[in-house]
Formats: C-alpha cells, sequence, structure tokens
C-alpha cells in the first residue's frame, strides 16, 4: 500500500465514522419528528431502508467507495422524509446543507454530485406536484408536502435553488482543495519518511565505523552528500584496515621467523624443518620441504634438509642436480615459480580422507645479496595473495643470511673453537640488538602511523557534519567538535572539564534512570538510541546516536564516544513537539 492510499484510507475512514453518525442521527429524528404528525411508517419504512440500503452497499462493495456516493443520496433522501414529516417546514430544507457539510469529509467533489441530483428531483417533483393544484384536485395526492406557503413564486423556488447550487459548488471546491492538501502530505510525508531513513543509514554506517567494523555496508551513496562522504571514508578506512591487516601478517611472520632463526641459528637442519614447519602452519598450507645448496664430489647440489607433510615416496631422491626439475630450475634461475595448476604426478597431498593434487605449488629460492643458498618448496589447495608470496621472499633472504653464517661458521669451527664460542655469543647479542633496534624502529613507527590514522578518522567525522562529543568513564566532557558545539550552542571552553548533566534537566540529572545510564557505560555497554537534550539557552533539541565504548588495549573501557545527528527539525515537521 502506497503512503498516498494510507492517507487517503485514514480519510475516508474518519468521514464514514462522521456519516453514519449522521446518518444515524437523522434516523433517530425521523423518529422524533413522528410524534408531530404520526409518520410513524415513514419514519421506520424510508428512514430504516435508507440506513439499510448504506450498511448494505458498504458491505456488499467492500474495497469500494460505492457507499460514499450512497451516502450522499441517502441524507438528501432523509431532507425529504423530514419535508414530507413535517408537512413542508420550510426549515426542514436546510438539511440539504448539513448534508453538503457531511459529504466535504470524503474530498471528493464527486461525491456531491448524487447529493445534489435526488434534491434537484425531488424539488421540482414536488413542488410540481404541489403548486399545479394536484393536491386539491386529487384526494390520494393531498399527502404530498414541499413548502408550508401557500404557493412560492418562480423567482422564490429558483433564488432557493441557487443559493443550494453555490452552497454545493463551495463544498465541491473545498472537497477537491482537500484531496490536494491530502495527496502534497502524503507526498511531503514520503519524502521526510526518505531522508529520515538515509539518516538514520548514515548514522548506523558511522557508529559501525565508530566500532572499527568497516566491512558494513553504508547507504546508497548516491542520495546525499553525507552518504558519499561516508562511503569515501569507508573505502579509504578498508584500505587502510587491509593494508595494516597485511603489515601486520609481515611484521608478525618476519618476528616470530627471527626467534626461530635466533633459537636454531647453530643447527642447519634443525633450522630448516624449524622453518618450514612454521612457514607451512602460518601459511595454512598443506606441505613444504627445504633443500639447501651443498658440494658434494667438486659438484654443487641441492640435499633435502627438511620436509613437512610431505609423503614418503615424494623426496626418495635426496639429492637433485642443479637445473633439474622444479626445484633444480628455481635455484638456477634465481627466481620463484608460482604455479597454480600443478602437473598430478608432481605431488599429491594426502590426509585420512583420501589424497589429491594441490591447488598451488610455490617455489622460492633461498638467495641473499645474489647469493643462492637453497630453495623453498610449499603445496597448497588454495591461493596465495601477492603480499604473502613477498612475506615467503623476505624470509627466504633472511634464512639465506643465516644459512651464510651457519656455513662460515661451521667452516672456521675446527681452527676456532675457541674464539667461534666468543664470536658466536657477540654474534647473537648484535643480532638480538638488531633485531631489537628494528622492532623498536618499526613498533615506533606503527604508532605513529596508527596516531595519524586516527587523526584522520576524527577529521573525516567531523567533516562529514555528525556531531561528536567524547566523556570519560565518569561522563566528564573531555572534548567536542564544532557541530555538537553549534548544536548544543556552547564553546569548548565551556563544557570541557564539565559534567555530562549540564545537556539534561535536572530531574532527570538526579534519576536513578541517569545515574543506571552512565553506570552502564562506564560497565562497557553502549547506548544507541533517541535522545532529548537541552542546550544552554534551555531550549530542547532531539537527537539520534550512540553513546560509544572506547577500549585500552587490554579491551577495558576507559572513554565514552557518541556520535549523533540533530532530529529536531524532522520531529517538528512531523507534529511533534
Amino acid at each position: 500500500m502506497t503512503v498516498l492510499e494510507n492517507f487517503t484510507n485514514k480519510t475516508h475512514q474518519r468521514a464514514d465514522m462522521i456519516i453514519e453518525i449522521l446518518l444515524g442521527g437523522y434516523f433517530l429524528l425521523g423518529i422524533g419528528l413522528s410524534f408531530y404528525y404520526g409518520t410513524w411508517v415513514i419514519a421506520i419504512g424510508v428512514g430504516g431502508l435508507n440506513l439499510l440500503g448504506y450498511y448494505l452497499t458498504k458491505l456488499t462493495f467492500k474495497g469500494k467507495n460505492y457507499h460514499h456516493y450512497y451516502a450522499s443520496a441517502g441524507l438528501s433522501i432523509f431532507m425529504a422524509q423530514f419535508i414530507y414529516q413535517m408537512h413542508g417546514m420550510f426549515e426542514m430544507h436546510f438539511t440539504a446543507f448539513i448534508a453538503a457539510v457531511a459529504v466535504i469529509a470524503y474530498q471528493n467533489w464527486r461525491t456531491l454530485i448524487p447529493l445534489t441530483l435526488v434534491i434537484v428531483l425531488h424539488h421540482s417533483a414536488f413542488a410540481y406536484i404541489q403548486y399545479v393544484g394536484f393536491t386539491q384536485d386529487d384526494p390520494s395526492l393531498k399527502a404530498i408536502y414541499f413548502t408550508q406557503l401557500n404557493y412560492m413564486t418562480f423567482e422564490t423556488f429558483l433564488f432557493h435553488a441557487i443559493l443550494f447550487a453555490l452552497a454545493a459548488f463551495l463544498a465541491g471546491i473545498y472537497s477537491f482543495d482537500l484531496e490536494k492538501i491530502t495527496k502534497q502530505r502524503a507526498i511531503d510525508f514520503t519524502r521526510l519518511e526518505g531522508a529520515q531513513a538515509i539518516s538514520l543509514k548514515n548514522l548506523h554506517f558511522a557508529n559501525e565505523i565508530a566500532k572499527g567494523n568497516y566491512e558494513e555496508v553504508a547507504t546508497d551513496e548516491s542520495q546525499d552528500e553525507l552518504g558519499r562522504a561516508l562511503g569515501d571514508m569507508r573505502k579509504n578506512l578498508l584500505e587502510s584496515t587491509n593494508r595494516e591487516r597485511k603489515d601486520k601478517f609481515v611484521n608478525v611472520g618476519l618476528a616470530e621467523m627471527a626467534d626461530i632463526t635466533r633459537k636454531y641459528n647453530t643447527n642447519t637442519e634443525e633450522l630448516a624443518f624449524q622453518t618450514i614447519r612454521y612457514l607451512i602452519k602460518y601459511l595454512k598450507a598443506n606441505q613444504g620441504g627445504l633443500f639447501m645448496a651443498e658440494e658434494e664430489q667438486d659438484r654443487k647440489v641441492l640435499k633435502l634438509k627438511a620436509c613437512y607433510a610431505f609423503e614418503r615416496k615424494k623426496y626418495l631422491q635426496k639429492t637433485i642436480e642443479i637445473g633439474e626439475g622444479l626445484v633444480g630450475q628455481c635455484f638456477q634461475e634465481s627466481d620463484r615459480i608460482y604455479l597454480k595448476s600443478v602437473p598430478t604426478d608432481y605431488v599429491r597431498i594426502t590426509s585420512g580422507l583420501g589424497d589429491a593434487p594441490p591447488t598451488c605449488l610455490l617455489l622460492v629460492p633461498i638467495k641473499n645479496n645474489d647469493v643462492v643458498e637453497g630453495v623453498m618448496e610449499i603445496a597448497l589447495f588454495h591461493e596465495l595473495e601477492e603480499y604473502q608470496i613477498q612475506f615467503i621472499e623476505k624470509v627466504g633472504e633472511n634464512l639465506a643470511s643465516v644459512i651464510n653464517n651457519l656455513k662460515i661458521n661451521e667452516r672456521t669451527k675446527v681452527l676456532y673453537e675457541n674464539s667461534q664460542q666468543q664470536s658466536e655469543e657477540l654474534k647473537s647479542q648484535e643480532e638480538e640488538m638488531r633485531q631489537n633496534l628494528e622492532e623498536i624502529s618499526a613498533t615506533q613507527e606503527e604508532m605513529k602511523r596508527k596516531t595519524f590514522e586516527s587523526d584522520s578518522r576524527l577529521h573525516a567525522i567531523n567533516d562529514s557534519g555528525i556531531a561528536s562529543i567524547e566523556f570519560d568513564l565518569k561522563g566528564t566532557i573531555l572534548t567536542a567538535n564544532q557541530s555538537f558545539l553549534k548544536l548544543m550552542e556552547y564553546s569548548l571552553d565551556e563544557v570541557q572539564g564539565k559534567h555530562h548533566r549540564i545537556f539534561v534537566t535536572r530531574a532527570y540529572a538526579e534519576s536513578d534512570e541517569y545515574r543506571i545510564f552512565w553506570h552502564d557505560l562506564a560497565q562497557g555497554i553502549a547506548k544507541p538510541g533517541e535522545f532529548q537534550r537541552q542546550t544552554k539557552s534551555g531550549k530542547t533539541v532531539f537527537i539520534y546516536g550512540s553513546y560509544s565504548i572506547i577500549r585500552d588495549l587490554n579491551g577495558l573501557p576507559f572513554r565514552v564516544l557518541k556520535l549523533a545527528t540533530d532530529l529536531t527539525e524532522l520531529r517538528r515537521n512531523n507534529g511533534i513537539k
């Protein structure tokens, strides 16, 4: 059902109630008039049938407006009945004007047509019968009445008709104007509903941003400037979040790999196993192997140092010539090989449910400064993103450096065993210091970036026109943007350090409800909804927003952020004070 149909139905329901009260009143009036001349049969018969005809029409043609036209004709029939019952009393003609005014309630000028036609037919016929002398010459017609006057001139009758026609015409114009007003109200209401819906969607989206849910879909960005601004902000925040997620993946992985290399930097095979084991789990891969280059009979070959989850027959041959197969080719070309279509006979991933060829295969050279120390091979059922492959290459660079150091250490261990121990301890300390410095530098850079992004988010919210204010958990005001200060008619100096109760009435500020409100916020319970507040001048404003919780690194609430939009003008336009 459209808004216009809803408005029209409500108008017709009110009009039906008015008309039905009037019809019932007219029926009772007819009963009352029967006491004058004993016209009981006319009052009950004509009035009852008239009333019955209205309700039969209404019930028979549900969903249609035929009973409106019957009601118009029925009111004029009651007028004729009253004139008859009172033997032509002139005042009974006035009930036609009452009927015309009542029918205006339908806001349909066409409903005046049956009223006018019945009155014209009644007046013309009864006036003609009464004034041509039929009532005197024919005793059977002596009960026909039109007026109590002995005679009504044509001029008098003409004025009578013209006055009623004018009244009916004015009633029709008023009905037509009311119908147009109702349609315009429906259009305005639809627009207001649409604007409110967009505003609520934008506010909901802003609340989701405040919660860190950047995947939330905004309203149609083409509908208003705020929607487009929120959409742009969402895109930027989502890009920033994805970038942060990728950076975190790489940084955490490199940090954990650094711990592994520090822990197993004295044993090549243990380092290889722990490295490939960690990478398979961190990447959610399925199988993997790590080959290292070694000298054998005056030639360089690739030997399997560690494997994880590979079926045994895959690596019966643990030595591979340079350039042989995909592993040898990766080492020789010193470049990664990433296959998204793996030959079925190359390798199969086995489990308790069976075996199947992998979807993707990645081979990355372990190299540093163009010196290749080995090859990492990883098989997966899912594809890797570019940042994940780059992470593995960085791991390969770090691992190559460690392997190179291991080789140097192993060569010199026999000759410099005593000094090697001291040298390794020093290198370990230096490596730890370097890693610590790198981690500190990365942490400082990360904090600087997050601070800048947080400031950018706040600026984006301020530029969007959304009112925002920040409190501590006790309700003390910390800061507020210009949109909020303008709405509440304060400056920042006037509210900073004050309690939230300056925006509410004294009675509400002293109530248990207000105390519980801030107690819930201190416990980390957000409070979304519509709120009534007072400005500095004492004016009442209505805002829709959310008191959201800002948490510290431990997940505990330590501040309250409120984002809101002003609904005062909208409520006033809808007639709400």
